[in-house]
C-alpha cells in the first residue's frame, strides 16, 4: 500500500466522518483523529518496530531510536538466537537490562509506538497499512470521540457510544491480531517473555529458542 493510497482512505474516514459530524471543522476532525490513533495504538499495541540493538560487556543502558512515531512501551529483547531476555524500560526510550553482559553482542528490541506531534504533522506519520486495515474501526473511534462532547450541533451520546463500543471492540480485536502476528491457527505471542530463566555461557543465552515477533 502506496501513501497515496493511504492518503486517499484517509480522505475517505474524513469525508464519511463530515457526512456525520454536519459543524465540525476541520482542526477539531484532525485533533480527534489523533486522540483516536493515540487510542487505537495504546490499546492494541499494532504498530510495532524491531530495533537492533549492540549490547556491551557491562553496560547495563541503550537509547533506542525508532523510524517514526513515538516508543510506547517494550514488548520485548531477544539475542540473535531468539532467546529472550531480561529488559525493562524504566526510561521511555532507554533499553535497560537487569544485569550486564560478559561480551558484546547483537540484540533485537521490539517495542510498541504511537502518533507523535498531533498538531504540526498532518496527515499523520503513520504505516500505510493502518487505514486500509484498521479504517472502519478508526472512523468509529472519531465519530463516537465527537458525538459525547456536549454543546455541538451533532452530540448524540446514544450514538457516540454505540460508535465507542465499535471502537472499543476494533481495539481489541486489533490487539489479539498483533498478539499472532497477524496469522491464523497459531499461538499468541506473549509479552514480556523477558522473565524466563536462562543460562548462560560467557554471557550468551543457552536457552532453546523462542521465536521473535514480526513487525507490524
Amino acid at each position: 500500500m502506496s501513501k497515496k493510497e493511504c492518503d486517499l482512505y484517509l480522505a475517505k474516514i474524513i469525508g464519511e466522518s463530515n457526512v456525520y459530524l454536519s459543524g465540525a471543522s476541520d482542526a477539531q476532525l484532525r485533533v480527534q483523529l489523533f486522540d483516536t490513533l493515540e487510542e487505537f495504538f495504546d490499546g492494541s499495541n499494532a504498530w510495532q518496530e524491531l530495533i537492533p540493538v549492540t549490547v556491551i560487556a557491562d553496560t547495563l543502558d541503550y537509547p533506542l531510536t525508532t523510524n517514526k512515531g513515538q516508543i510506547l512501551r517494550l514488548l520485548g529483547v531477544y539475542d540473535q538466537n531468539k532467546v529472550p531476555q531480561q529488559g525493562l524500560m524504566p526510561e521511555i526510550g532507554t533499553l535497560h537490562f537487569l544485569y550486564p553482559y560478559s561480551n558484546t553482542q547483537s540484540m533485537t528490541a521490539v517495542v510498541a509506538k504511537t502518533v507523535t506531534e498531533p498538531i504540526k504533522c498532518f496527515p499523520p506519520h503513520i504505516p500505510n497499512w493502518v487505514l486500509p486495515v484498521h479504517g472502519r474501526t478508526i472512523l468509529a473511534g472519531i465519530l463516537g470521540g465527537m458525538m459525547i462532547q456536549p454543546g455541538t450541533s451533532y452530540f448524540n451520546p446514544t450514538l457516540g457510544n454505540f460508535q465507542l463500543r465499535k471502537f472499543r471492540d476494533g481495539i481489541s480485536k486489533a490487539r489479539v491480531a498483533a498478539m499472532k502476528a497477524n496469522t491464523m491457527g497459531t499461538q499468541t505471542w506473549i509479552f514480556p517473555q523477558a522473565y524466563r530463566v536462562s543460562s548462560q555461557k560467557g554471557g550468551v543465552s543457552t536457552f532453546n529458542v523462542y521465536p521473535t515477533p514480526r513487525t507490524q
